[in-house]
C-alpha cells in the first residue's frame, strides 16, 4: 500500500491490508482475555529512559510504557487502527491539551494519575520532566524547538494540575509532537530523591527504576535483555485486560518463531521477511500487515571521501535494483520506493540503471569505482538489514564499486555512530516518531537539525520545510506542493536514498485485542486486551 495520503497528514478511507486479515482471525465465541503477555523483540535497551538511545529497542519500551502527555488515537476495531492510522492525537497523561487563546502556547489539563510511589501527577512533573529531557537527550531539545516551543521558556505553571506549554509559532504539528516517546514525564518527586552533583537529571537511577505515570510497575529489568512490568492497581488510568507484559529480547528469528508457534509468547516482531509468510497458517497465531510510513533507506556521509560527490551518490541510487530488493530480501511484503517520500513516484535517480550509474561516474574522479564500508544493524531495520546488504553489495559491484559490509551488533553502538556520524554509507530506519512529514523532512534533511548525520544541506529544502510547518494540513494542495519540490531536492542531493516503502509487520495471538501497532509503530502495553 503506498502511504502518501497519510504522509500528508490526512486520512482517507482505506481497505484493510494484512496476509490473515487486519485485525487477525476474529473469535466466533467469547473467550477469555489474557492477564499476562510475552513480547519477543529482536533487541531492548539499556536504559528505561532515552539516553543512552538505544534506536528501535528504546522505542518498544518508551512507547510500550507511555508516560506521554498525549498519544495517537486508535480506530474503532484493530482492523481500522492496522489500515488507517490515525494522524490525530488525544490524552494520555493529559485530560486535554489545547491551543492557548492568544496562540502563544499550548494548555495542558492533566488527569488525576499516581505513580507507582504513590505520588499525583503534577504540573510540576511536566516542568522537570521536559527540563531534565532536554539536557540528557539533545536531540529532544531539536524536537521541541522545531515543533514550535519555546525552549528557553517551555513551561509556565497555571495551577497544580495545569501547565502552558510556551511556543515561538505553532506549527502544523505542535500538538502532534507531544505525543513523542522522548517528551517523557517522570515522578519529580521520587526522581529528584536520586540526583546527585554528577547526575543532575538522575539519569543513572531512571535508567534502571521506574518513576513515571505509565501505570506499571517494575518487576523486573536486566539491560538489553529482559523487562517485566505489573500493573499498578492505584494508578487510576484506562487499561486492557492484561496485567503482566514480559519483554523479552530474542536475537534469533528462528527462536522468536518458535516462541510464537509454542505459545510461549503472545506477541512478536523482526522476523525475516519469509519467516512472517511461514506463520500464517500457524492456529491461533495472525500476522499482521499494517500501513505505514516507514521507509527503510541508506545514508550516506556526504562531508569525506567519494560520497562527498553528488553524482557518486547519484550514481549509488542508479546502481540498485529496488524492485529485486523488495522481492529479494523483503519476500514481497515490501514495495520498491519511486523517491525519497510519497509524494514523487518518479525521481529519475530511483530507475534501476546499471549503465547510467556507470556513466555518471565517468564524469568524477571515480570512474573506476571505489571502496565503500556499509554498515547495518539488525536492530534496525531488523533481520532484512543483512540480506539487504548483501543483495545491494552485489549490485553496486556490478558498476564498480566495492562494498565492505559492517555488522554493528550492539543497538545502542549503532544509534551512536550514526548520531555522530561516523559511518559512510548505512542501512537505516526509523519508526516514526511525529507522522506529520514537516517534522520528519525536519529531522533527517534540514540544516543542522539534530538527526541529520549526513551534513547534507540546502537553503532551498529549507525554506519549503520551514513553509510546510506552517501550512495547516487542510491546505492539502499546496502541502502536496510543497512535499514534491522538498522530494525533488534531496532526490538531486542524494544524502539518503529511500531503499523500499514497508509495512508494520506483527505476529499476534488471534484472540489478543489491542496489539495493534499505533502511528508510531508501536505496541502501547495499557492498550493490550481492551
Amino acid at each position: 500500500m503506498k502511504n502518501s495520503r497519510l504522509l500528508l497528514g490526512w486520512v482517507a478511507a482505506a481497505a484493510a491490508v494484512s496476509l490473515t486479515g487486519c485485525g487477525g482471525a476474529t473469535p466466533t465465541a467469547a473467550v477469555a482475555k489474557p492477564e499476562s503477555v510475552v513480547i519477543a523483540v529482536g533487541a531492548l535497551p539499556d536504559s528505561l529512559t532515552p539516553a543512552p538511545w538505544g534506536g528501535s529497542a528504546s522505542h518498544v519500551v518508551l512507547s510500550g510504557l507511555g508516560s506521554q502527555l498525549l498519544e495517537y488515537k486508535t480506530g474503532a476495531t484493530d482492523d481500522q487502527s492496522c489500515s488507517t492510522p490515525s494522524t490525530a492525537v488525544t490524552g494520555r497523561l493529559a485530560e486535554s491539551a489545547v491551543a492557548a487563546p492568544d496562540g502563544k502556547g499550548v494548555i495542558v489539563k492533566l488527569r488525576k494519575l499516581t505513580s507507582q510511589f504513590g505520588n499525583t501527577l503534577s504540573a510540576e512533573d511536566v516542568k522537570w520532566s521536559l527540563a531534565i529531557g532536554m539536557v540528557r537527550q539533545p536531540v529532544m531539545k531539536g524536537t521541541l524547538k522545531s515543533s514550535g516551543f519555546n525552549v528557553d521558556n517551555l513551561v509556565t505553571v497555571i495551577d497544580d494540575r495545569t501547565v502552558e506549554l510556551n511556543t515561538l509559532g505553532m506549527t502544523s504539528y505542535t500538538l502532534e509532537s507531544l505525543q513523542n516517546n522522548l517528551f517523557y514525564i517522570h515522578d519529580s518527586k521520587e526522581a529528584k530523591l536520586h540526583v546527585t552533583p554528577d547526575d543532575p537529571t538522575a539519569n543513572k537511577w531512571l535508567s534502571k527504576n521506574l518513576a513515571d505515570y505509565s501505570g506499571w510497575k517494575l518487576e523486573e529489568f536486566t539491560p538489553g535483555t529482559s523487562l517485566t512490568v505489573t500493573a499498578d492497581p492505584n494508578w487510576g488510568g484506562d487499561r486492557g485486560s492484561v496485567k503482566r507484559v514480559v519483554v523479552k529480547a530474542v536475537p534469533d528469528t528462528a527462536t522468536r518463531t518458535q516462541l510464537v508457534k509454542t505459545g510461549e509468547a503472545q506477541i512478536a516482531n523482526g522476523f525475516e521477511y519469509d519467516q512472517y509468510s511461514s506463520m500464517t497458517g500457524v492456529s491461533g497465531v495472525s500476522v499482521l500487515k499494517c500501513t505505514s510510513q516507514t521507509r527503510d533507506t541508506m545514508m550516506f556521509n556526504t562531508k569525506t571521501g567519494p560520497l562527498a560527490d553528488e553524482k557518486v551518490r547519484q550514481a549509488v541510487s542508479m546502481a540498485i535494483d529496488r524492485a529485486a530488493l523488495a522481492k529479494g530480501a523483503y519476500a514481497g511484503l515490501a514495495d520498491p520506493a519511486g523517491s525519497i517520500f510519497p509524494a514523487v513516484k518518479d525521481s529519475p535517480t530511483y530507475k534501476y540503471d546499471p549503465d547510467g550509474a556507470k556513466k555518471l561516474l565517468a564524469q568524477t574522479q571515480y570512474a573506476n569505482g571505489f571502496p565503500l564500508t556499509l554498515s547495518y544493524s539488525v536492530s534496525r531495520p531488523g533481520p532484512v538489514a543483512k540480506s539487504s546488504a548483501v543483495l545491494i553489495q552485489s549490485m553496486l559491484a556490478k558498476v564498480g564499486i566495492t562494498v565492505q559490509l559492517l555488522n554493528v551488533a550492539s543497538p545502542t553502538d549503532f544509534s551512536s555512530a550514526l548520531i555522530d556520524g561516523r559511518f559512510q554509507a548505512v542501512l537505516y530506519s526509523e519508526p516514526i516518531v511525529i507522522a506529520d512529514p514537516a517534522f520528519y523532512t525536519y529531522a533527517f534533511y534540514s540544516t543542522g537539525a539534530p538527526s541529520n548525520s549526513t551534513g547534507w544541506s540546502n537553503p532551498e529544502f529549507d525554506a519549503a520545510r520551514t513553509q510546510l510547518a506552517a501550512t495547516p494540513s487542510t491546505n492539502t494542495d499546496q502541502r502536496t506542493a510543497l512535499l514534491k519540490k522538498m522530494a525533488g531536492l534531496v532526490d538531486q542531493g542524494a544524502p539518503i536514498l529511500s531503499l523500499v516503502e514497508v509495512r508494520n509487520l506483527i505476529v499476534k495471538q488471534d484472540t489478543l485485542t489491542g496489539a495493534v501497532p499505533l502511528t508510531n509503530d508501536q505496541v502501547y502495553f495499557a492498550g493490550l486486551g481492551k
